[in-house]
């Protein structure tokens, strides 16, 4: 499998270190900075050890599962990237994605769930193994819960002093899949809500087998919630329902359920509201469609050049918890159609995650190259070569027709009433539910230079 070589350098292991009072201790990478200046963001506790270890205990069980391995293949044991976090003052963050790339998993700890002083505001990975798994696991209240961020005794190279190296490739698709899924959710909406304790009584009567093959709809019918095979307009869609165990263990901590779905029930996420923290978990519509291979970002990556306020927009990400689209239009003198596209791109550049709950942006950078995430998509690389070799032709911009290709493999592209349309077996596949295909992406992007702004 393809994957991007990084050295992670951690200056120890993380552990739980007990004592008078326990402390989690998360070792940081930071790959592309000098290793003689590891970050160390924050140090402080949690109010509620225990949830606080359940949360992350989940994040961790998700990043080790896989639920699909493709015919004909063994599944391997990929070293795919620890979680990642992001300290930005107010609140803490630890996301990640299962090895098949089809569930993502975010957990954020607002200001009430910590106390502690912030050292810095970053984004990084964190080691996190089984043996810091199992010590969570016997967490109690009583004992207290510590977290550093960073080594509290930080030792740099000196002489034989060696700081600790682990080398890993990180799947190519791992990155992709990050900023697909903000896409994704944010075009997510609130379809279902419920309590705690009414979704423990629906998990009792859920197969704990695997039912990938047989999607169910969810749907709530006088305040209980059902699940039926039979499509329902107005419930969520759920395949493989295994995906959905690692919440479990927080429902006795959870106040509310919020499960949202986008309008073509391709994705849908499920966000736990527990005191002072949140659990999200994202899905797609089959645990054999990985988010990597979607393309809802497609579209704003290939126009990034396009939006010529971006980088004065990019200019006032500051490690934002949230960022509202009005407040950034009032400063920027900008309206907020622009800003809101503009947010968009940024969030499918990396630097931007959604959270559902908020409705809205917050800053984070992934600890990846991402100057090499334009070209590690194939549609996008497919799209660009489409334009370089002078493969498209525009017959006309109101509505956009065009033809794209050479000789006797040439697609008819159109575009109606914002929809678009193009004659090749891949879109006559998928539709429009996975993204665009590379004719359309090449034609947005030839329409987007010939019309004058």
């Amino acid at each position: 499998m393809a994957g991007v070589a990084h050295a992670y350098q951690y200056l120890a292991r993380s552990e739980l270190r007990q004592g008078n009072t326990s402390s989690l201790h998360l070792a940081t990478s930071n790959p592309g900075s000098d290793a003689s200046s590891h970050p160390h963001l924050y140090e402080g506790r949690f109010t509620a050890p225990r949830q606080a270890a359940a949360l992350l205990s989940a994040v961790h069980l998700l990043v080790g599962s896989r639920f699909f391995t493709p015919a004909n293949s063994v599944a391997k044991a990929i070293a795919l990237a620890d979680p990642v976090i992001t300290v930005n003052g107010e609140r803490l963050r630890f996301e990640g994605f299962s090895s098949c790339c089809s569930a993502y998993i975010r957990a954020d700890f607002l200001p009430e769930s910590h106390e502690g002083e912030v050292l810095g505001k970053g984004t990084t990975n964190v080691d996190f193994n089984l043996p810091t798994r199992s010590a969570l696991a016997r967490v109690r209240d009583e004992d207290g819960l510590a977290l550093s961020v960073g080594h509290d005794a930080v030792h740099l190279t000196s002489g034989r002093d060696q700081i600790i190296e682990r080398k890993v490739d990180l799947p190519l698709r791992w990155l992709r899949g990050m900023v697909e899924v903000q896409s994704y959710l944010a075009n997510m909406r609130a379809t279902l809500r419920f309590s705690g304790i009414e979704a423990i009584q629906w998990f009792r009567h859920l197969p704990k087998g695997n039912t990938h093959h047989t999607p169910l709809w969810l749907t709530q019918v006088a305040g209980r919630l059902v699940s039926s095979t039979l499509d329902n307009p107005n419930g969520v869609r759920l395949s493989d329902t295994r995906r959905l165990r690692v919440l479990e263990p927080l429902l006795p901590f959870t106040q509310r359920v919020t499960v949202y779905a986008d309008a073509h029930q391709q994705a849908s996420a499920w966000v736990l509201d527990l005191p002072g923290a949140r659990l999200t978990l994202a899905l797609s519509a089959e645990p054999w469609r990985a988010f990597s291979g979607e393309g809802q970002a497609l579209q704003a990556l290939m126009h990034m050049q396009n939006h010529a306020k971006l980088p004065e927009l990019r200019a006032q990400l500051h490690w934002q918890a949230r960022l509202i689209a009005s407040d950034l239009g009032e400063r920027l003198d900008m309206p907020l159609q622009q800003i809101q596209q503009g947010l968009h791109v940024l969030g499918a550049s990396g630097l931007l995650g959604f959270d559902l709950t908020d409705g809205c942006y917050f800053h984070r950078v992934l600890p990846f190259d991402l100057t090499a995430l334009h070209d590690m998509h194939p549609r996008l690389a497919g799209a660009s070569e489409l334009l370089d070799s002078g493969c498209v032709t525009l017959h006309s911009l109101s509505p956009v027709t065009a033809s794209v290709g050479k000789g006797d493999s040439v697609h008819a592209v159109r575009e109606h009433d914002g929809q678009w349309r193009c004659t090749c077996p891949w879109y006559g596949k998928h539709q429009d539910e996975r993204g665009p295909c590379k004719h359309v992406l090449a034609v947005e992007a030839a329409a987007a230079k010939a019309i004058p702004h």
